[in-house]
């Protein structure tokens, strides 16, 4: 009986000793082996693309690149091309001056643009915008009425410009004097705010707003105006 109990209690020892060399080899740790939910891989989708989403802040060395794919694309007529340019929910917002006061336009595509002037589509101004060698400057040049006479533009200095000086744009009021509704008023004031770079072809005067979301440059305002004609 004595021989009997002391080989199970041997054996004990032994499977104890076992257990405690197994534990020295994972150096303390326990691994864990339970299987990832579904929830766990889900949430480890989501996160992915946070740690490699793009800059919130404006890529603006990148700019030219990108106009100069949209200038491309107007020439060519391709609305396709153009409505890459054109936020899914923001749209883009056409200014113009058919009378006295400006006149804002919301639509949802490029596709959808019809100008007050004979309701001509977007794509129309390419037969006044038909160069542009876009060149950077701090601010845009100034323009004054009285300096229209023989030819000249009234700007002071001529040729396609841009700057991210957009302050003017974002706190124009100029919206007040459009028909809009509150609800429209509203949308314009929160899109001006969103204006990251101003284009300026002096040769039309047509003034291009750009916005930089979501690693990509949108259309935003096309103000078609020219001044001193009213």
């Amino acid at each position: 009986m004595a021989t009997t109990h002391f080989a199970r209690t041997g054996s004990c020892l032994f499977l104890l000793l076992l257990c405690l060399l197994a534990s020295c080899g994972n150096d303390g740790k326990q691994e864990d082996t339970t299987p990832l939910t579904q929830t766990d891989a889900m949430e480890a989708v989501q996160e992915e693309p946070l740690r490699t989403k793009a800059p919130a802040v404006a890529d603006t060395a990148n700019f030219q690149e990108a106009f100069n794919q949209f200038f491309s694309a107007l020439q060519a007529g391709d609305t396709a091309a153009l409505n890459s340019f054109v936020a899914e929910k923001a749209g883009v917002w056409l200014i113009e001056q058919p009378g006295a006061v400006p006149a804002y336009t919301h639509f949802s595509s490029i596709q959808a643009v019809k100008r007050s002037y004979r309701q001509l589509p977007f794509t129309s101004i390419n037969q006044q915008v038909q160069q542009c060698q876009l060149q950077q400057r701090q601010t845009l040049p100034s323009f004054d009425c009285a300096n229209m006479d023989q030819g000249s533009t009234g700007f002071a200095e001529d040729g396609c410009f841009y700057t991210t000086a957009t302050e003017d744009f974002r706190n124009t009021d100029m919206w007040k004097y459009a028909s809009l509704t509150k609800e429209q008023a509203t949308q314009v004031q929160q899109l001006q705010q969103q204006v990251d770079v101003t284009v300026l072809h002096t040769a039309s005067s047509y003034r291009f707003h750009f916005g930089y979301r979501n690693g990509r440059w949108h259309l935003l305002f096309a103000d078609l105006r020219v001044p001193c004609s009213a």
